[in-house]
Order: structure tokens, then C-alpha cells, then sequence
């Protein structure tokens, strides 16, 4: 649900027509895919790309800002649906809402691979 209680998510709303948004994955500016598409692909202003995309298509991408850019290696992604009821990676929390488990994870994630973790958000600050 959104923000807005009973209301679906704009960010779900009409994915089988509608990629702009896909669950903060969209092909729109300020989604994932779109601000990454941004910078990987050419004809873009500087303007519309934010910095943690392009230190994102330095990492993932050889031959960004070309019409032939290429993975430096294989990625893949995993995504699940979250209920508020689902438990995340620390039973101690019981259930918790995604946003939390994003920042858990990003925590975990930057503990156990400092140097390669992309995120800037929630990214473990000691590490």
C-alpha cells in the first residue's frame, strides 16, 4: 500500500503498461533503472545524472555514455514481495517494514564487503 492508507503504491499501480516507476526500479528520472540509464547510456544531460549513478555505472559498466556499454561481469538481481508481517535478516526485530530491512541490509551488506558495496544511504559508516 501507499502512503496514503487502502491506496496501491503509485510505484506498483499499472506495472503491466506502465515502467516509469516498477517499485522504485522505473525507467524514470528518479528510479533506479532510469537516473542508472542515465548515465550508462548516451544523450543525456549532466544534469539529470546523479553522482551515486554514475559512481554506480563506473562499477557495473564498461564503455558508459556509448550505444554499446557492457557489463564488467555478470550481475543478477533478486527481489521479493515484502508483507508487513515477514521477518527480515534479524528474527530479534520480528517483523519489519522494508524500508527498515533496506537499511539492514545495506548495513550488513557494507560489514561484509566494504570496499564494494555502491549504496551511500545506510552505507556502515566504521566499515
Amino acid at each position: 500500500m501507499g502512503k496514503t492508507s487502502g491506496i496501491l503504491s503509485v510505484n506498483l499501480s499499472r506495472l503491466e503498461t506502465h515502467t516509469s516507476k516498477f517499485g522504485r526500479w522505473g525507467d524514470n528520472h528518479a528510479y533506479h533503472i532510469g537516473d542508472l540509464s542515465s548515465v550508462v547510456l548516451p544523450g543525456h544531460e549532466i544534469a539529470v545524472q546523479p553522482l551515486k549513478y554514475r559512481l554506480w555505472a563506473e562499477a557495473l559498466f564498461e564503455g558508459i555514455n556509448t550505444d554499446r556499454p557492457r557489463l564488467r561481469q555478470p550481475v543478477l538481481l533478486w527481489v521479493k514481495a515484502w508483507r508487513k508481517l515477514d521477518i527480515g535478516v534479524w528474527q530479534e526485530f520480528g517483523p519489519t517494514r522494508l524500508s527498515f530491512l533496506e537499511y539492514l541490509l545495506i548495513g550488513l551488506a557494507s560489514a561484509l564487503f566494504p570496499r564494494e558495496i555502491l549504496n551511500r544511504e545506510g552505507h556502515n559508516r566504521g566499515a
